[in-house]
């Protein structure tokens, strides 16, 4: 009850500072904040290591492994920069959550159609150029086994693209909180790994692929040697 009332208040809060600060910007905080309070609420401890690489006066490219629903409140509540979330155009349609999604100038995508698509990957294009970071989940869905799957193309092309740099983000622990067999919350620690930034050549076409293959081997390090120390 309490959570459904804070997500209420909070979404309203948002909307409302959509009509002064057009950026997004304003919205987005409250966001995080909401965020932060979701985790905390439900007790669970957020840990997160390599902020030194977080860059806080440009633009990046967020690539991280997808756990698990709470991936998304971990991101959001303790990434200390300005973030736009590319999410299924559906739940923008949504009382107050989706709402507040467009004051904060999040991306709709619409995947019926391939200029539905093309039209969401240039608005991403956009928003990097414009200052705000991303986050790319390249699995494409979450984790069914809590295993990390094969890493589709997309954030290389952001990348050469935008200009903007590939950060490597490793999540642990999100699948345990919520399955997708079993939509019931279970309390437990999450881990944040924020890997050194990957400048990509946007001159070579040629090494998107062994870029996307680096930055999934790094995920993978992390993970299985967070694993090994549980």
């Amino acid at each position: 009850m309490l959570i459904t009332l804070l997500s209420l208040v909070l979404g309203m809060i948002s909307i409302l500072a959509g009509f002064f600060d057009r950026s997004g910007n304003t919205s987005h905080n409250i966001a995080s904040l909401w965020s932060r309070l979701l985790c905390r609420w439900n007790g669970i401890r957020v840990d997160i290591t390599g902020m030194e690489n977080v860059l806080t006066d440009r633009a990046q490219i967020f690539v991280a492994n997808h756990q698990g629903y709470f991936d998304i409140f971990a991101l959001s509540g303790f990434l200390p920069t300005q973030i736009r979330w590319v999410a299924k155009s559906i739940l923008f349609k949504i009382p107050f959550m989706g709402w507040a999604m467009k004051s904060a100038r999040y991306i709709p995508v619409k995947r019926d159609s391939k200029k539905n698509s093309y039209q969401a990957f240039l608005n991403t294009i956009e928003t990097i150029k414009a200052g705000n970071s991303v986050i790319i989940f390249p699995e494409g869905t979450r984790s069914e086994d809590g295993t990390i799957g094969p890493f589709k193309k997309g954030s290389e092309l952001l990348a050469r693209r935008s200009g903007a740099l590939l950060v490597p983000v490793t999540l642990v622990g999100t699948w345990s909180i919520i399955r997708k067999s079993r939509p019931v919350i279970q309390p437990g620690p999450v881990r944040i790994i924020i890997s050194p930034a990957i400048t990509i050549d946007p001159k070579n076409r040629g090494d998107g692929e062994e870029t996307l293959k680096t930055i999934r081997n790094t995920i993978c390090e992390n993970f299985e040697n967070c694993q090994a120390r549980e």
